[in-house]
């Protein structure tokens, strides 16, 4: 877990080998997503909406290939100013979703693996109301607070995505995080110790 006091410190790690803005990286090369078998897989899950695999093959096909590593490194001292105001950026969208009730809220520093964002929050509601909720207020208090207007969904979906460039938020609901499991195939990301208690995952 790393606490939000340190993330600064990875400003110069390296960005290695990427991958496509919406594709799922892992070390392994065998947790890399088969499409042909993923596609099958999709087909016969019933708790999977179609909406959600919509989405998912679109980020497939508008970024399906791999692309350079970073060449265009800032001087390590912009990187760690840079670092220091997405963190806080990410954990004030994550306050956001505590506030509206989401569950399960990660907050991960995911630029040593993919080139085109710094940080991930991945979060659970439980219906299309609740993250229609969290999605407005997060869009309300990054332009007002942050001058930031994101690009991703205009409507909730069972996998919500908001693109505000430094950080990207996955809004879940329950079955949809189970299954695109993006914890496990970031796995090589660094968690952000988080200053709120947590929601379970699951509502008792």
């Amino acid at each position: 877990m790393l606490p939000a006091s340190t993330v600064m410190s990875l400003a110069g790690a390296g960005a290695g080998t990427v991958v496509p803005r919406g594709f799922l990286y892992s070390n392994t090369p065998s947790m890399v997503l088969n499409r042909s078998r993923e596609t099958h897989v999709r087909a016969s899950h019933s708790d999977v909406n179609e909406d959600t695999d919509d989405m998912y093959e679109d980020l497939i096909n508008n970024y399906g290939k791999v692309v350079f590593s970073r060449k265009d490194k800032k001087p390590a001292s912009a990187e760690i100013d840079d670092d220091a105001e997405s963190l806080s950026f990410a954990v004030e969208l994550a306050t956001v979703a505590t506030e509206v009730k989401a569950a399960d809220i990660k907050v991960l520093f995911v630029k040593p693996l993919v080139y085109w964002t710094r940080f991930f929050i991945i979060a659970t509601a439980f219906s299309r109301p609740q993250i229609d909720a969290i999605r407005s207020r997060m869009r309300d208090r990054a332009e007002k607070k942050y001058g930031k207007i994101p690009t991703g969904d205009t409507k909730p979906n069972s996998w919500t995505l908001l693109d505000f460039g430094d950080v990207v938020v996955h809004i879940f609901l329950p079955s949809q995080r189970a299954f695109y499991n993006l914890e496990e195939f970031y796995g090589n990301a660094t968690p952000v110790e988080l200053p709120f208690e947590n929601q379970p995952p699951f509502r008792s």
